[in-house]
C-alpha cells in the first residue's frame, strides 16, 4: 500500500513526540487536524498504530515497525510525487490517426510550425480500425476513407480519390489508359466481392459459381502478390495502389465505378479549440484569419450535402472559364458519368 508522504511525515512526528499537541505544534497544524489524519491512517492500514487502552501516547508494535520504515517510505514516495508531477507538467499532444493513402504531412508540418509547443502524435491505423481511436477517445482526429458511421461524429469530406484496377503487367488490361467495369467482369477478383460495387451481381466467376472458395488477402500487400503472380485483378482507390506500387504490376482508372472519399472526423461533443485549430489548417485557414471555425452541427450538415455534378465550360480542363458556374462536389457513392466513346484507347495512341 502506498501512503502519502505527507501523512508519514505527520504519524513520524507524533510517533517520535509521543505527544500529539506538541507534534501538532512543531508540524503548524492544528492538532484536531492530526489526529484525524492518524485516525484514517490507521483505518487505511486496518490495524491500531496507537495503544489507546494505555495512559499517554503509546505505540503498538505495528506503529513501531512503521516507524522504522517511515524514512524509506517518505523518500519513495517523495520520488513518485516528483514523478508524476513532471508528468503532469509535460504538454499534452495533439493526437490524430489516418488509413493507408493518406498524406497528412503537409498538415502536420504546419501545426508543428505554429504550435512548437504542443507535440504532435501521428498513428496509422486499418480501415477497420478508422474510427476506432475517436470514439475511444485515443486519438483528437482521424482521416478516413468513407463510408462511416456517423452517429456522434462531425465530419469534413477533403477529396474524392478516383478507383483503379491493379493488374499483372502481363495482363491485356495492362494496354489500355483506362477501363470500364464490364471489361473486368471475367477476371478473378482476389478481394472479397462485397468489396467492389457490382461485383457480386455481374462478374462472371459469380454468375456461373465459378468462383474458388479462398480466403480474402489479409493485407493490401497481400492482395498485390497475387495480382503480380497472375491470380487475378484488385480493385483500389487510386492513393492505396499508388502507395503499394512495384514494377511487375500497373494500374489503370475504372471510370465508372464510384469514388471513394477521404474526410477528417472527431467527436461532435468534444469539438476542443485544438481540433478546431487543427480543421482551420486541414481547409487551409491561415493564422492571421479573423474568419471563426464552424460549430460541430454546421460541419456535419456540409459533410452530408449531396454533391452536385461538374458543369459548365472548363469543367474537365482544370481552368474556370470566363462565366462558369463553381465546382461542386458530387454525391457521396456515385461514380463518375462515362465517357460517350465507342471504345477505350490503348496506351500510346
Amino acid at each position: 500500500m502506498q501512503i502519502d508522504p505527507t501523512t508519514l511525515r505527520w504519524y513520524t512526528a507524533v510517533a517520535t513526540e509521543l505527544h500529539f499537541a506538541r507534534a501538532a505544534a512543531s508540524l503548524g497544524i492544528a492538532r484536531t487536524r492530526l489526529s484525524k489524519a492518524i485516525v484514517e491512517l490507521e483505518g487505511a492500514l486496518g490495524y491500531a498504530l496507537f495503544d489507546r487502552e494505555q495512559p499517554g501516547t503509546v505505540l503498538t508494535d505495528a506503529g513501531r515497525r512503521l516507524l522504522e520504515d517511515a524514512p524509506a517510505l517518505i523518500e519513495a514516495g517523495d520520488a513518485r510525487a516528483a514523478l508524476e508531477a513532471a508528468e503532469a507538467a509535460k504538454p499534452v499532444p495533439f493526437r490524430l490517426s489516418f488509413v493507408a493513402g493518406v498524406t497528412v504531412t503537409k498538415w502536420t508540418t504546419e501545426w508543428a510550425e505554429r504550435h512548437p509547443d504542443i507535440p504532435l502524435e501521428v498513428r496509422p491505423v486499418a480501415e477497420d480500425q478508422r474510427v476506432s481511436g475517436v470514439r475511444e477517445n485515443a486519438v483528437d482526429v482521424a482521416f478516413v476513407r468513407l463510408p462511416i458511421e456517423r452517429d456522434g461524429l462531425s465530419a469534413i469530406r477533403l477529396y474524392d480519390e478516383v478507383p483503379v484496377v491493379v493488374v499483372s503487367k502481363d495482363n491485356p488490361l495492362s494496354l489500355l489508359e483506362e477501363v470500364r467495369l464490364d471489361e473486368l467482369l471475367d477476371e478473378h477478383l482476389v478481394q472479397n466481392p462485397t468489396d467492389v460495387e457490382g461485383w457480386a451481381e455481374r462478374a462472371t466467376e459469380m454468375l456461373e459459381g465459378t468462383r474458388v472458395d479462398a480466403p480474402a488477402p489479409a493485407s493490401v500487400e497481400d492482395a498485390i502478390d497475387l495480382v503480380a503472380a497472375g491470380t487475378g485483378i484488385a480493385l483500389l482507390p487510386h492513393s492505396v495502389a499508388r502507395l503499394h506500387a512495384r514494377k511487375d504490376v500497373v494500374a489503370r482508372p475504372v471510370l465508372d465505378l464510384p469514388e471513394t472519399q477521404i474526410a477528417i472526423v472527431w467527436l461532435a461533443d468534444e469539438t476542443t479549440e485544438r481540433i478546431e485549430e487543427f480543421i482551420g489548417i486541414v481547409r487551409g485557414r491561415r493564422t492571421s484569419s479573423s474568419r471563426a471555425t464552424a460549430s460541430a452541427p454546421e460541419e456535419k450538415a456540409r459533410a452530408a450535402a449531396p454533391k452536385k455534378p461538374r458543369t459548365g465550360a472548363g469543367a474537365g480542363s482544370g481552368k474556370k472559364a470566363k462565366g462558369a458556374a463553381a465546382k461542386t462536389p458530387r454525391a457521396l457513392g456515385t461514380a463518375r458519368k462515362p465517357r460517350p466513346s465507342g471504345g477505350y484507347r490503348k496506351k500510346g495512341r
